[in-house]
């Protein structure tokens, strides 16, 4: 009985806990509490973990450490009972968040406190940046305000903010963002025509940014499938820019394509694209005859709806018929009737609609692909003394335009009589004007390159100034080395000489009637815009290169005497 009587006056349960115990059981309790209601709740919102299951188990581990306190006999045995169970709570979310693949690497938790304060510091700064961005989005609704800050949708809309912000500081004409693996998409930016890689993102991050872009915009956000375009504005420090929003399902999730100002890309006029003097000349001769067929040739993403457009705007809109049959224009041009085709109409057909227009006797008719033979054809058949016609063709070089046109058409004869001109073309990077570096090229170089030897000074591409001595970034390329692209074309008016090359199927003769004229391929025009300081000659082989790392060889229509 004695044994019995100390140890209950040794035990001090719930109802004997001295005020000050209480206290700061409570004040422990407090503490985990405030980590878990300001930390881990919301980093569980910004990852799109399952919050409500966490919170329970966080009710669930506070009610036992509770009663670890409370219950235990000994308070000096209770307390760090207490604080281990809590302590086991905050380290089991710590590691699960960590191995989590929606968390990026860079927003990891480390143990290392010097480090986690760097993190923090530079986190916040870059969030404060951004909430004070003065970043403007607009859609067809009005303006989009912000969300509240430390909401989820607050992270949603800084995500979405960063695709857009990375691309204006870039100078990026477009950004896309596309699943890269199951659990992740990639952002990547095309700057001066080569596009470069950017952020990963947890997936569930980007989709949510994804959806906020394409609702801002106006699309169905619940069609995951179909392709749909619209459009918004962003305003940011007092400058607007026009947004060209394209979201398509592919496999594994959305991708969207966002093109930056798209009518201020085509809004160069003949003598701002980068034909050489000669070049020019030629082509506005091949222009004023205003009859027959002219190829302009091109990869994608090559200039082509700027040059379809440069073109254009050469012909008087206001006193002759000028049309065009496009899928999306990029602009529209004063004068220029912009005919669009639809491709989800049912029955539609791209060569259909060529035909109807040009038994409408245009003057002109710019039409921006060459989808099927069909339309080759109706073109090739139409009345070539009563109109112009532009036909953009996918293809290397102006050779291998002709031999594609001449297959699609089916007969080489047909298809030379409509010819009066091709132009290709290809676009290269600028050097920058601020940076670019001079140097001496050797003998051998130049002999390799098939430059003259008066050759005394070429330029390569710099990315770093001195500042008081010191090598910096270059402010006006950002270390890129490049600043704009410029235009490489070969221009070729197809005539009584060159035309029975062109029936024959005589490709090999046409090759060499262009050279006996010294009219310069696209890697020559390249070479003297190299020479003359505007590129590097390591973009002069990028140009000159197939992406399969080789001059394509088209393949000959067949026809008699084909080589």
């Amino acid at each position: 009985m004695n044994l019995t009587l100390l140890t209950l006056g040794a035990a001090e349960p719930a109802w004997l806990v001295s005020g000050w115990k209480a206290v700061i059981l409570l004040a422990l309790l407090g503490v985990w509490a405030w980590i878990v209601s300001t930390i881990y709740d919301k980093d569980a919102a910004r990852f799109y973990f399952k919050r409500r299951q966490w919170n329970l188990v966080h009710v669930g581990v506070a009610t036992l450490a509770l009663c670890v306190g409370l219950f235990t006999p000994i308070f000096w045995i209770a307390l760090p009972l207490m604080a281990l169970v809590l302590l086991a709570d905050l380290g089991v979310y710590y590691v699960m968040r960590n191995k989590d693949h929606r968390v990026p690497a860079e927003a990891r938790w480390s143990l290392n406190f010097a480090k986690q304060v760097s993190a923090g510091a530079e986190e916040r700064s870059k969030r404060r940046k951004l909430s004070k961005s003065e970043v403007e989005l607009s859609g067809p609704k009005g303006v989009m305000p912000p969300p509240e800050e430390g909401t989820p949708e607050y992270e949603v809309r800084l995500i979405a903010e960063g695709f857009l912000t990375a691309a204006l500081e870039s100078r990026a004409v477009r950004f896309d963002v596309a699943p890269a693996s199951e659990s992740s998409y990639a952002v990547s930016l095309v700057v001066d025509g080569v596009r470069q890689t950017g952020d990963t993102i947890p997936s569930q991050q980007a989709v949510a940014a994804i959806d906020y872009l394409r609702a801002l915009s106006g699309m169905e956000v619940g069609e995951r499938r179909k392709r749909q375009s619209k459009e918004f504005t962003i305003a940011r420090t007092g400058v607007r820019h026009g947004v060209r929003l394209v979201s398509q399902g592919v496999p594994g999730g959305l991708r969207i394509t966002g093109t930056i100002d798209p009518d201020k890309q085509v809004l160069r006029t003949l003598d701002e694209i980068g034909l050489l003097e000669g070049q020019e000349k030629e082509l506005r001769r091949i222009i004023d005859e205003q009859k027959g067929v002219v190829l302009l040739a091109a990869p994608p993403g090559s200039g082509r709806t700027s040059t379809m457009y440069a073109i254009l705007r050469t012909h008087d809109a206001y006193t002759s018929n000028v049309q065009t049959l496009e899928i999306e224009p990029e602009s529209y041009i004063d004068g220029v009737r912009h005919n669009v085709f639809d491709p989800k109409v049912d029955g539609a057909e791209f060569s259909t609609t060529v035909r109807s227009l040009l038994r409408r006797d245009p003057d002109v008719l710019a039409v921006s692909e060459t989808p099927d033979p069909e339309t080759a054809q109706e073109i090739a058949r139409a009345d070539h003394d009563r109109t112009r016609t532009y036909l953009n063709i996918r293809a290397e070089t102006a050779l291998q335009a002709v031999q594609i046109y001449a297959k699609a058409v089916g007969d080489a004869n047909i298809a030379a009589k409509s010819l009066h001109g091709v132009v290709a073309f290809r676009l290269l990077r600028r050097l920058c004007p601020n940076c670019k570096a001079a140097y001496q090229p050797t003998p051998e170089m130049l002999k390799k390159l098939g430059m003259p030897d008066k050759v005394q000074q070429l330029h390569r591409k710099g990315g770093q100034v001195l500042i008081k001595n010191k090598p910096e970034i270059c402010p006006v390329c950002n270390g890129g080395g490049y600043f704009g692209q410029d235009g490489c074309f070969e221009v070729h008016a197809i005539d009584a000489e060159t035309r029975p090359h062109i029936a024959k199927g005589n490709f090999g003769a046409l090759r060499d009637a262009f050279r006996k004229r010294r009219e310069p391929s696209i890697q020559e025009s390249a070479l003297r815009k190299a020479m003359e300081g505007i590129t590097s000659v390591e973009e002069v082989v990028r140009i000159s290169t197939s992406p399969g790392g080789a001059k394509p060889k088209p393949k000959a229509p067949a026809a008699s005497g084909a080589e």
